[in-house]
């Protein structure tokens, strides 16, 4: 959202957004593409060095450390020696666990929570919490594939997003546990919705802590306060490492299915980033079923799609942007529960990807999380059954919208025509490697919100009159059977990226030019699907042929990206990975 972007600004330069505000909401339409494209590079030219005409002045805190005293430490690179067949007598364990974000004393004087994904001016700014509308949670899977070489741990949390240096606190505080229980790998994901607690420190308090982190930055006097409340944090951190050994303790053996189904474009929406039209339409669903049959089964869900409904301030909602939520993803999980399951959510390449409509009106934002989740949740339940199986089973149809709520809205009913998926079993074999990237950071506006302190993040540093900046995070690359090939990225990844796309290309990006690297399925195969902000939550990654930081034209996301050479540096990165594992 524009809004994220504005937010980011807003940490730099105070008062900026009375200019920035009016440029991004410019209407560019009547406007023809070459235009657009010289105007907007244009534009880039001019905000790239107005910033770094600021970041010139602003002095470094004690998250640049420089590179011959760098350490990168609480990293695993999963599971070893790939295997192409299951061990002998080899059969799959997991273990689930789930709890919530939001802390019984919330309300409590010692928190400053704000909502994570939203500034907006109809709050002044503020988006502090009010209500909790329905959970923020942590969802944890722990996998086994009986081929002794450890388990793989997955934890997810409903947030905007998890920096590297949280995932690896949280590694750190498990590291005893780890070794005595031969953990391979600990993989801290964020599902990014846009209303849960702040975990990143970008929506925090601004009119308090950040003209303090700017006159810091600007006067090299005083020490820089992150944005992230501290209080909070060590409430996540404990409760998401509480829950990872909840599941690791709690593993039990079973078989695994796999299925995955394309819903349509109908049920996604790539509404701001016009130069980009790729767009993953399929859900993919792992179910797990215990041999213990008194125990639940779990559904691992990968869809990509943002989780943003919730947060946004609206005049005709008397939340107004001040309610936790686990936003569409909460939903889902209610209806799997409903149905008998235990749930874990993975999200995917999601850079400009919305949710679409299910035509039913809802008067608050939060129905509208309420109808998408509900109804990509009985997709999920339907997605091997027939049209008359899905009629006569009694749980979906009892979920249906009502006629009140479908009274003047052209609604069909999702299962309608609806052909059902293949549900194949999968062989015990969880192949994991992951690797470690180091990033130039060359935005002027990401090296100063470092230099402002608010996110967690350490930033190496090099040289003497001319700095460089390097961040370093991690990729990977997972098999799961002979079923899923999946790609772990630490962002928000533009889905071209993924499977190809317009703005790979001279005619569709800003410059003219083809993107020069390889998509995630040109690497590993065509049927590679994304895990994306994992293990961090690097901003957006987008083809650096069409990296514009013009604020406009639909290229706002580059406001909140490392650089423009963080898709090919990534991109190189993976393909070295697929090298390795060969």
């Amino acid at each position: 959202m524009k809004k994220k972007a504005i937010a980011l600004l807003l940490s730099i330069v105070m008062l900026f957004s009375a200019t920035a505000l009016p440029a991004s909401a410019i209407d560019f339409e009547s406007a023809s593409e070459p235009v657009t494209k010289v105007l907007g590079k244009a534009l880039g030219a001019v905000f790239t060095g107005f910033v770094s005409v600021l970041n010139a002045f602003m002095g470094e805190n004690d998250k640049f450390v420089e590179a011959d005293e760098y350490v990168y430490d609480n990293f695993y690179e999963g599971t070893g020696e790939f295997i192409s067949q299951a061990k002998p007598g080899a059969t799959w364990s997991l273990g689930q666990a789930q709890a919530s974000l939001v802390p019984e004393d919330w309300q409590d004087e010692k928190y400053d929570l704000y909502l994570g994904g939203f500034i907006s001016e109809q709050n002044f700014f503020t988006n502090d919490v009010r209500e909790i509308l329905d959970d923020m949670k942590v969802r944890v899977i722990a996998m086994d594939d009986g081929s002794g070489r450890g388990t793989s741990v997955f934890a997810t949390i409903d947030s905007i997003g998890i920096a590297n240096g949280d995932a690896r606190i949280i590694r750190a505080m498990l590291s005893d546990y780890a070794k005595e229980n031969n953990i391979n790998s600990i993989n801290i994901f964020s599902t990014h919705t846009h209303s849960g607690i702040d975990t990143q420190g970008l929506w925090t308090e601004i009119f308090r802590k950040w003209p303090k982190n700017i006159m810091a930055a600007f006067t090299r006097i005083g020490e820089t306060e992150q944005g992230t409340d501290p209080e909070y944090m060590d409430f996540l951190y404990n409760t998401v490492t509480a829950a990872i050994k909840n599941a690791v303790d709690n593993m039990e053996a079973g078989m695994m299915t796999y299925a995955k189904k394309d819903i349509g474009a109908e049920y996604f929406n790539n509404k701001n980033r016009p130069s980009a039209d790729g767009l993953d339409t399929e859900l993919r669903k792992l179910t797990f079923y215990p041999s213990n049959k008194s125990s639940r089964p779990t559904i691992i869900l990968n869809m990509s799609s943002h989780p943003d409904v919730v947060g946004l301030a609206t005049a005709s909602d008397p939340v107004k942007g001040h309610g936790v939520s686990g936003d569409y993803i909460y939903y889902i999980g209610e209806t799997l529960n409903g149905a008998g399951y235990d749930f874990m959510f993975f999200n995917g390449a999601i850079a400009g990807i919305y949710i679409g409509s299910v035509d039913v009106d809802a008067p608050r934002r939060v129905d509208t999380a309420d109808n998408y989740g509900t109804e990509i949740g009985k997709m999920v339940l339907g997605m091997t059954m027939s049209e008359e199986e899905i009629k006569a089973n009694e749980y979906l149809m009892s979920l249906n919208f009502t006629e009140e709520q479908t009274a003047g809205h052209n609604y069909t009913p999702w299962y309608e025509g609806w052909v059902p998926a293949k549900e194949e079993t999968v062989e015990p074999i969880l192949n994991l490697k992951l690797k470690t990237v180091e990033v130039p950071v060359t935005n002027p506006v990401i090296k100063a919100a470092g230099k402002l302190g608010v996110v967690n993040y350490t930033i190496k540093c090099s040289g003497l009159i001319k700095r460089d900046y390097i961040v370093t995070t991690e990729i990977g690359y997972m098999e799961i059977g002979k079923s899923m090939q999946i790609a772990f990225v630490p962002g928000e990844f533009c889905a071209d990226l993924w499977n190809g796309g317009s703005s790979l290309t001279a005619e569709g990006s800003i410059h003219e030019t083809a993107f020069e690297g390889k998509t995630i399925t040109e690497i590993f195969g065509e049927d590679t699907v994304v895990f994306g902000l994992a293990n961090d939550a690097v901003g957006y990654i987008v083809p650096d042929n069409d990296y514009c930081m013009c604020l406009a034209f639909g290229h706002y996301h580059e406001t909140l990206s490392l650089g423009e050479k963080t898709a090919s540096t990534l991109m190189s990165a993976y393909e070295a990975l697929a090298e390795e594992i060969k």
